[in-house]
């Protein structure tokens, strides 16, 4: 796992280089009809159990950026921009990018550690993507006239079947197959992202706060809506709280 300090963070500039160099270029030569990669990890309609903290990053206000053409390079741009930076995120801290959604990432994390070390890893990802979103990211895009990028994120923690689905063969015009990660915790991370987060918010699950290392526990606020009906599976009685975390990244020394 890395450590946040300066090395680190000029190691993801120099990444960021990498991908923003000759980017223009690039989108100009985009062609139609690109073959999509196939899934060939796990055997279709086949599932892995696992536990793991689930985490979602989400570009917000994204469809409003495609209402030309110009704007929509312009949209492609910014992607390429982001989404590699944040999977570089995941990556190095040991997890892996279960889909790109598009205009967001979903990632599983610490699916090899406990619950302790999964729930801090999940929170270091997504607190250094805010701060590579707002320090890296948008400070390329402005020099290159692009809006600035603002997300959403939303993590959780639990027991996952991880399932490939769909046919064995096909591309990008084709039905094919797809890893998906199935269970409670996907559908409230997902949902704690898209529903109930705001800008450059991070909303967590019960377990996420639970298992956060001590120094990070002021920095949770209590968000569980009125009326709010989530258990937890194994006492369906004891609510399953949400909380938002304020902690962030200070500047790398």
């Amino acid at each position: 796992m890395p450590t946040w300090n300066s090395t680190y963070y000029e190691s993801l500039v120099d990444r960021f280089s990498e991908i923003t160099n000759g980017l223009d270029d690039r989108l100009d030569a985009v062609a139609d009809g690109r073959i999509a990669p196939a899934v060939e990890d796990l055997t279709i309609g086949s599932a892995r159990k696992l536990r793991a903290a689930v985490l979602f990053f989400d570009i917000r206000g994204f469809s409003s950026r495609t209402a030309s053409f110009a704007n929509m390079k312009k949209a492609l741009q910014m992607l390429d921009c982001v989404i590699p930076i944040v999977e570089y995120l995941v990556y190095d801290h040991g997890g892996y990018v279960e889909k790109n959604t598009g205009d967001g990432v979903m990632a599983i994390i610490g699916a090899d550690s406990d619950d302790e070390e999964a729930a801090n890893t999940a929170l270091n990802v997504a607190t250094a993507s805010l701060y590579v979103l707002k320090n890296l990211v948008n400070k390329y895009l402005e020099a290159v006239d692009i809006d600035k990028v603002d997300a959403r994120i939303g993590i959780d923690l639990g027991t996952l079947l991880l399932a490939r689905i769909g046919t064995p063969k096909g591309s990008a015009k084709h039905p094919r197959s797809f890893l998906t990660a199935v269970g409670p915790s996907a559908n409230l991370a997902a949902r704690l992202q898209q529903e109930m987060a705001n800008t450059n918010e991070i909303w967590v699950g019960d377990l996420i706060k639970t298992n956060a290392a001590e120094y990070r526990k002021g920095w949770f606020t209590n968000k569980t809506p009125e009326g709010w009906t989530w258990s937890y599976l194994n006492n369906p009685t004891q609510t399953y709280h949400v909380w938002k975390y304020t902690g962030h990244k200070t500047d790398p020394k």
